[in-house]
């Protein structure tokens, strides 16, 4: 059974860092697109754990290909 995560509560830029991200862009890219620091990309992924409940990397890689495969 696949659990449903709720993003209704992800702010616009979260957002747009997880359809980066799903395009396989770096941290280093996906700062270079949207004109920010890579600092603040890290930060904004942290964000996204703590609000999805993922614990790593691992989970964050699970959480785009699911999305991925919905699309």
């Amino acid at each position: 059974m696949e659990e449903r995560i709720p993003t209704s509560h992800l702010t616009s830029r979260e957002i747009r860092i997880i359809n980066l991200a799903k395009d396989c862009l770096t941290n280093k890219e996906i700062a270079d697109q949207l004109q920010i620091e890579v600092s603040t990309v890290k930060c904004h992924r942290r964000n996204l754990f703590k609000k999805l409940g993922l614990k790593g990397k691992t989970d964050f890689a699970k959480f785009l290909f699911s999305k991925m495969s919905h699309n």
